[in-house]
């Protein structure tokens, strides 16, 4: 009897990729932060080197990658228009090897829409979940809200919104959501609405840490502009932020936790100079 020294497809699959792709994955902290932004490859080629198993390698790939991002936040390093750009690459990837994973969807929407001002990548990751996880509603509820409040497109993400509202387990409160946003328009009460319900979804610890420094930061965005929306009733004009606290509507303004500047948007929205990232 002849016998083969047996050699899973998956073990061959990850020693091909430690072969080939640069900055190999470690867990140690100095080596991740150090990891540079590295080659991925094209999905054509992947699904061959997976040798039938892709959910696996796409397991992988998005551990590689949000160890990643991992490195270059516990670092203190802000991540570059190269690093986004990986991401981008490597999230594509993952969801061509596996379109049925859902964690890679939720990371897209929650960093490229809102740290990497890349809301339109996000969308076309998005689609792509909803066109494959079709019983999902918080694939459409995640590209709605980023099509009305990052692109501007009321029309098409009520469409999208309408849509989740009517899938089977989706939350009670979306059949009203439209209203709501039309009411609020573009201030950030509508984002507030939005990362609850990615807190409810998150198990990540990173991306749980990340969502409630960013609801802190607008919920205080909230506090001014409901003290804005008194003083202009009051006063028939928009004020200086400083005139807030002068006049008593605030006790101070409060802090963004990112380390940025309040400042009052031609809209009438309140942001800051942090853009609700970290500043270094």
């Amino acid at each position: 009897m002849r016998w083969y020294w047996p050699v899973p497809g998956l073990f061959l699959a990850l020693v091909l990729y430690v072969l080939v792709v640069p900055g190999v994955w470690n867990q140690r902290e100095q080596v991740r932060s150090e990891i540079p932004a590295g080659y991925i490859i094209p999905s054509k080629f992947s699904r061959i080197l997976a040798f039938g198993h892709q959910g696996v390698l796409s397991d992988y790939l998005f551990l590689k990658t949000a160890t990643f991002i991992g490195g270059r936040s516990s670092a203190g390093q802000p991540m570059t228009e190269e690093d986004w750009e990986y991401v981008v690459r490597s999230l594509d990837v993952i969801t061509d090897l596996d379109p049925y994973f859902a964690d890679p969807y939720v990371l897209a929407t929650g960093l490229l829409a809102w740290e990497a001002n890349k809301p339109q990548e996000a969308n076309r990751l998005l689609q792509k979940g909803i066109d494959h996880r079709e019983w999902d509603w918080r694939l459409s509820f995640y590209k709605g809200f980023n099509l009305f409040y990052f692109l501007q497109d009321y029309a098409t993400a009520a469409e999208y919104i309408m849509k989740a509202a009517q899938m089977p387990g989706s939350s009670a409160y979306l059949a009203t959501l439209g209203a709501r946003l039309a009411y609020y328009g573009g201030q950030s009460r509508t984002a507030l609405f939005f990362l609850q319900e990615m807190l409810e979804d998150a198990s990540d610890p990173m991306m749980q840490q990340r969502l409630l420094k960013r609801r802190q930061a607008l919920e205080h965005a909230v506090l001014i502009e409901d003290a804005l929306d008194l003083f202009r009733t009051r006063e028939g004009r928009t004020p200086e932020l400083t005139e807030l606290v002068e006049s008593g509507l605030l006790d101070e303004l409060p802090p963004d936790p990112y380390g940025g500047e309040w400042f009052i948007q031609p809209n009438g929205r309140v942001f800051s100079t942090s853009k609700f990232a970290d500043m270094k």
